[in-house]
């Protein structure tokens, strides 16, 4: 029979690798907190119409990337390929836009995109991220930012750059659109079929082109222009960003493969990672919640990779501290006591001590590397003979040493031990 496998571009994290998850979303949600972030969960599934109406239907997330089916209610389902829609829908929904107005969410969980896999890209990835509904400020953008780079210096993600633009309004948008539409036009011939179509339906998609000839054609054509309230923004902005002391370069052009997006953009750039080198991006994104069936209301958000912070950062750098030694193994002696050693078990458990032991009757050497193996602090041997005197015998594995415990002060004293080693 053949062995069956994980789908391609899906993967299984074990034990060792959940670690280092762990401390990149640890990481994320202590710092989002700090920062006044409360945490949201969505849905993995929503209505297709969320993204067609958010993310645009000329993007390639739409046409290409997403998961989409009907389900047997004839509804057009998919599997969500982005956090920002659907934390705004849920806003919405749940009127927060009424009850709290300005609201600092954040997220972690799993997207998925229908895109041909390689390294940093995957067909189920999962990210963090952050919205701020409900703001114009660019004091917003820049607090979002200085959070963005913060998680990903505390999760051990070095030589980053972060890269600034300005997108400028809808109305800055349709002028240089047209612009670069007019700039393009006597070079349509030599753009990918794609590229051609999309100089009508929505010009911007050329500067995303994976194909490098129109790439290089697109950006040497390209033309941006910013409003005068676009451009005061946009310098308030960079003036917060300096005196954070947050770097950033603001030379370089890039577009954002998301149509919601107006104003402040920004993406995190690692060297090292190949084509797919930024961990984490996002911006401003003024008219979505309008344009969801919301007020106007001004907003701002950033997601970041998991995966992609975890290869940025390098084997080891973000896993966390060695895990110290806790809690208890308890061994048994003789088989017959399987069911009094679990009473003991239980009650340790039930007093917040984490306590393993064995159910299969292996020996007590066995049973010590078992112990040692699961970081056990202690191991508690209950045979008969420490039954009949009413004691237990205590090894401490890190120090050890081994001590005598009367059976009946045994919960108390070690629940005692290790409350007090956790604080």
């Amino acid at each position: 029979m053949t062995m069956l496998q994980a789908l391609r571009g899906t993967t299984d994290l074990l034990p060792e690798e959940v670690a280092r998850w762990s401390a990149v979303e640890h990481a994320a949600r202590r710092l989002a907190r700090i920062y006044g972030y409360r945490e949201v969960r969505t849905p993995v599934i929503e209505e297709a119409a969320l993204f067609l109406r958010s993310v645009g239907e000329t993007t390639d997330i739409v046409q290409k990337e997403m998961f989409r089916f009907t389900d047997r209610g004839e509804h057009e389902i998919v599997l969500r390929p982005e956090g920002t829609a659907a934390v705004v829908r849920a806003y919405l929904e749940r009127n927060l836009h009424k009850t709290e107005g300005f609201a600092k969410l954040f997220y972690l969980g799993p997207m998925f995109r229908a895109e041909r896999p390689q390294a940093g890209r995957f067909r189920q990835f999962h990210q963090y991220g952050v919205e701020a509904i409900g703001s114009t400020s660019p004091w917003v953008d820049v607090e979002a930012i200085a959070l963005c780079v913060h998680i990903l210096r505390e999760c051990g993600v070095g030589d980053a750059t972060v890269w600034l633009a300005s997108m400028g309004c809808r109305k800055d948008q349709a002028r240089s659109a047209e612009e670069l539409r007019k700039r393009l036009e006597p070079h349509k011939s030599k753009l990918c079929k794609e590229c051609q179509a999309r100089l009508q339906k929505n010009v911007f998609r050329v500067l995303d082109c994976k194909n490098p000839d129109c790439h290089a054609i697109a950006w040497d054509m390209k033309a941006f222009f910013l409003c005068n309230d676009c451009t005061a923004h946009f310098q308030e902005v960079r003036r917060g960003l300096k005196e954070t002391g947050i770097a950033f370069d603001d030379t370089k052009y890039f577009a954002r493969g998301l149509d919601y997006y107006t104003r402040t953009v920004f993406e995190v750039r690692v060297k090292g990672l190949g084509a797919q080198d930024a961990v984490a991006a996002g911006g401003r994104y003024d008219q979505l919640v309008e344009e969801l069936g919301g007020p106007p209301m001004g907003a701002f958000g950033f997601a970041a990779g998991i995966e992609r912070v975890l290869m940025a950062a390098g084997t080891g750098a973000t896993s966390a501290e060695p895990p110290a030694r806790a809690g208890v193994y308890l061994a048994v002696a003789q088989p017959p006591l399987i069911g009094e050693a679990f009473r003991l078990v239980q009650r340790l458990r039930e007093c917040g001590v984490p306590a393993l032991m064995d159910y299969d009757g292996k020996s007590l050497k066995a049973q010590f590397r078992e112990a040692d193996k699961a970081l056990a602090r202690l191991v508690a041997v209950l045979g008969e003979t420490e039954l009949a005197q009413g004691s237990i015998t205590v090894k401490d594995l890190g120090a050890g040493s081994q001590r005598t415990v009367p059976l009946d002060s045994f919960i108390e004293e070690i629940s005692r031990e290790e409350q007090g080693r956790c604080h």
